[in-house]
């Protein structure tokens, strides 16, 4: 009796190990996220021992030594650190020899962390495969041509520390709306983070600035659109005018608070 029931709970026993195996294959692995090609795609590693995943969304510009309003390169970024949620907007500009980091967490669409980090991040482009950012943060980004990531949920606003701007059409004839986060710290005015849809289809964005203006570079992620476009510097012209400004050039849109 007592080797017929040890068999039978053996037997159970293999039964839920089995089961519990099988549900795990099954589980659905992260989706390859990648930049694309008009933006750099780094990962995140951490210089201490904090545990997280995150990504970098490069775009990379001409700002030089003693140039103090052109950024070098700008960013979106988001992850998690410990399982906290976080997504940002970044640049980094040159301050005398140095390239100083400014970037502003975007919240208010469920992400956990909310910082505001102004000049207080020194980067360091190793090469073009390593950038190191440390002061307030430490961190090392590497190069790669996609990543196992799952994208955060669409932000639909900004937070505190961004000029938020909704977008519609300059002259009122296509269909669409979207949200503009434009950086404050560093140098005004110069990157953002854009998201929304034109016709039903769906996009998201890093604008910048160079030497010879504006540009931007989609963002061709799964999750966070669907249009996959670039927009060589000088081919936007942004335009203050009463509550926002008007965007013309490649774009034809109306940014306003």
């Amino acid at each position: 009796m007592f080797h017929k029931l040890s068999v039978k709970l053996a037997l159970s026993s293999l039964v839920a190990l089995s089961t519990a195996s099988t549900a795990l294959a099954q589980l659905p692995p992260a989706p390859r996220f990648s930049c694309a090609s008009h933006l750099r795609t780094y990962i995140v590693k951490p210089l201490d021992n904090r545990q997280g995943q995150g990504i970098r969304c490069v775009k990379f510009s001409d700002g030089k030594p003693r140039s103090t309003s052109i950024p070098t390169l700008s960013w979106y970024g988001e992850g998690n650190w410990g399982g906290a949620t976080y997504r940002h907007v970044g640049q980094a500009i040159y301050r005398n020899s140095n390239l100083i980091g400014f970037a502003s967490d975007i919240h208010g669409n469920g992400e956990n962390i909310n910082n505001n980090f102004d000049g207080n991040l020194k980067v360091n482009i190793t090469n073009p495969a390593r950038i190191r950012v440390t002061g307030a943060w430490n961190e090392e980004w590497q190069l790669v041509q996609s990543t196992n990531y799952n994208a955060l949920p669409r932000p639909k606003t900004c937070g505190e520390y961004f000029d938020e701007y909704k977008v519609s059409d300059l002259a009122g004839n296509r269909q669409g709306e979207g949200l503009r986060c434009v950086l404050r710290v560093g140098t005004k005015n110069t990157t953002w983070f854009g998201n929304g849809n034109w016709g039903g289809s769906t996009y998201s964005h890093i604008g910048t600035r160079s030497s010879n203006g504006y540009g931007a570079g989609d963002i061709c992620a799964a999750g966070l659109g669907s249009i996959c476009n670039t927009f060589g510097y000088g081919s936007l012209k942004l335009t203050p005018v009463s509550g926002g400004f008007d965007v013309t050039g490649a774009w034809s849109e109306k940014w306003r608070k």
